[in-house]
């Protein structure tokens, strides 16, 4: 059963300032990279200073980059994700860690990860193991151990989400 996001307005500005969040990073390392910095006391950036601002800057706009193409593909997708006897698949989850957002590519939550369902402030969390999870193996420590549902669901889609996994999760255990 394939479950719909609805991608309102909110999941475009966000694709878009993450764009643009993105472009400006990376013109920041060309920038950086291409033309003298003046220090305070107007004397050039060292190479050494340089090449710790370059790494520094990188792993952030790799991670932001990475980010908006994970939004990009939920975006073409044009749900979701998908839930059968198996788990929850084509999924996404995010972690912000200081200014690195990840939002990292689930392949499959299996209902055997799924240890608690809850709701908070009207959305659909699922407490998972994320040991569990099928996921790109360095990406398994982005993964956070609360699983939020698209904001975008409306209480009665809610439900429905709520009773299919428990739907599965009851029939695993029998």
């Amino acid at each position: 059963m394939r479950f719909k996001t609805k991608l309102n307005l909110k999941f475009y500005i966000v694709s878009l300032l993450l764009l643009g969040i993105v472009l400006l990073g990376w013109y920041g390392l060309y920038f950086l990279n291409t033309n003298k910095i003046l220090m305070e006391d107007n004397m050039p950036m060292d190479a050494q200073t340089k090449i710790m601002f370059t790494i520094v800057i990188g792993a952030v706009v790799l991670s932001w980059t990475f980010s908006l193409f994970t939004l990009i593909r939920q975006a073409i997708l044009g749900y979701a994700f998908v839930i059968d006897e198996n788990g929850i698949h084509a999924t996404a989850t995010v972690r912000n860690v200081l200014a690195f957002i990840f939002v990292v590519p689930i392949r499959t939550i299996p209902f055997s990860a799924i240890e608690k369902v809850s709701e908070d402030h009207e959305t659909l969390i699922l407490h998972i193991d994320k040991t569990k999870i099928d996921i790109i193996p360095f990406l398994r420590t982005f993964a956070r151990k609360k699983y939020h549902l698209f904001s975008g669901f409306t209480v009665e889609k809610q439900n429905v989400i709520k009773g299919e996994i428990e739907k599965y999760i009851i029939n695993k255990m029998n």
